[in-house]
């Protein structure tokens, strides 16, 4: 799934409520609808897919055997 997938399906998990979302945690929390803007706007290839998995805390990168990505998820829900 692409990033904007996986954060739209973020905001789901979440019955889109007002969420924040941070890429590393020194970051600032930026509203999550203004991440999809972001990357839809300046993303190279906003459509590129990834292996991911959404939970409704996290978004996280998979492994080429199917498992989490060990280490800092990509994005991280703040409320």
């Amino acid at each position: 799934m692409s990033i904007i997938e996986a954060l739209e399906k973020l905001a789901e998990l979440n019955n889109y409520e007002e969420i924040s979302v941070k890429l590393k945690d020194d970051d600032e929390p930026t509203p999550i609808d203004f991440e999809i803007d972001d990357i839809r706007k300046f993303a190279e290839d906003p459509d590129q897919k990834f292996d991911l998995i959404v939970t409704e805390c996290t978004i996280r990168e998979l492994d080429e055997n199917g498992k989490e990505k060990i280490g800092e998820p990509l994005y991280k829900v703040v409320k």
